[in-house]
């Protein structure tokens, strides 16, 4: 059975009152009465009731993470930093996942303030969805920390560089002779998507390339969307050199495609991706994001707003991205080359 609090005040003949003080860390008690109750408590077994604790303390010990999708590695070094921050501090955390779901999303805020999380880190769904749900949680003074930025709300925010990550890519294939690009956007939800898309039309105008809409694929999310389009464009006969995917999981997806197909990877079409996922099974050129460092400053920012460690004016702060090569990307002749 577990131990209570009147146990203890039964061993020592002190009120109960008295030892919940001690044992809460409250002033106004003499030394030897501490030590009285902490000697009787580590004797008995004492495990205190976190719950308990947090109704009368209005202090939970939790924080919640709301994520888009649990499935895609590229929340998971995220997850990881969070969590080791939050182990610092001792406090547990709860995950969740929205799955590009706006209405999950507002179910999980809404659910975690029930359960008086003492704070919470969202990474919301930013495109083609209302922000009603971000407003109402600001009114609940609960603190909270996201990942993107919604207009007209005040509260600390982290980004990613996701314009220039599209702009490196871009530059990249170019530099190799590609011009015949094709691009597959993410989940219309996506800030992300919106923002590397752009880059990459913007690079290629800027090189006085107009983007072919043949090859431009809309709404991608996960391996299964990846295999379809490599598979589709493997059927085409005159199809992109090289394809650049909204994420590396789309990128496996359509590299598995068409290699499936009988094609040649970057041989036939050139692939990259975007977040440096850990997949040896495909030597990818990707851009690398900085999630786990993300994720530990998420956490760092809440926990100061939490304890009260930072109470100035919010902060945003912008996480660069970085283009790394390997060797799913043909280099082609220049057309200026082989002339005259």
């Amino acid at each position: 059975m577990n131990v209570t609090i009147a146990d203890i005040a039964k061993a020592t003949g002190l009120a109960k009152s008295t030892i919940s003080g001690v044992l809460n860390q409250k002033s106004g008690f003499s030394e030897k009465t501490r030590q009285k109750v902490l000697k009787a408590a580590e004797q008995l077994g004492y495990v205190p009731n976190e719950i308990a604790r947090g109704l009368s303390s209005r202090s939970t010990g939790s924080i919640g993470l709301i994520i888009k999708d649990i499935t895609n590695p590229f929340y998971n070094h995220i997850t990881k930093g969070v969590q080791e921050i939050a182990g610092e501090h001792g406090y547990t955390v709860f995950l969740c996942s929205s799955g590009e779901d706006h209405q999950a999303e507002i179910d999980h805020i809404q659910a975690m303030v029930r359960k008086r999380v003492d704070g919470l880190i969202i990474a919301p769904l930013l495109e083609e969805v209302t922000f009603d749900h971000f407003f109402e949680l600001k009114k609940t003074n609960v603190p909270f920390v996201l990942l993107g930025k919604i207009p007209g709300l005040s509260c600390d925010t982290y980004e990613f560089d996701d314009y220039d990550g599209g702009r490196q890519v871009t530059e990249h294939l170019l530099s190799m002779g590609h011009t015949r690009i094709g691009f597959v956007r993410g989940p219309k939800t996506s800030k992300a998507a919106k923002m590397r898309y752009a880059a990459f039309v913007d690079t290629m105008k800027g090189q006085g390339i107009e983007v072919d809409e043949r090859f431009v694929f809309h709404d991608g999310n996960g391996i299964t969307d990846g295999m379809d389009i490599g598979h589709r464009i493997a059927e085409m006969t005159d199809r992109p050199s090289a394809i650049i995917c909204f994420d590396d999981v789309i990128a496996i997806g359509a590299v598995k495609a068409l290699l499936e197909a009988g094609l040649q990877v970057p041989e036939d079409v050139s692939v990259v991706g975007f977040d440096d996922i850990e997949l040896t099974t495909f030597p990818l050129t990707t851009v690398s994001i900085p999630t786990y460092e993300a994720g530990k400053a998420l956490a760092w920012t809440l926990f100061d707003r939490i304890f009260g460690r930072r109470v100035s004016g919010f902060q945003h702060i912008m996480f660069e991205q970085k283009l790394i090569v390997r060797s799913s990307v043909r280099r082609l002749h220049h057309l200026k080359e082989t002339e005259g």
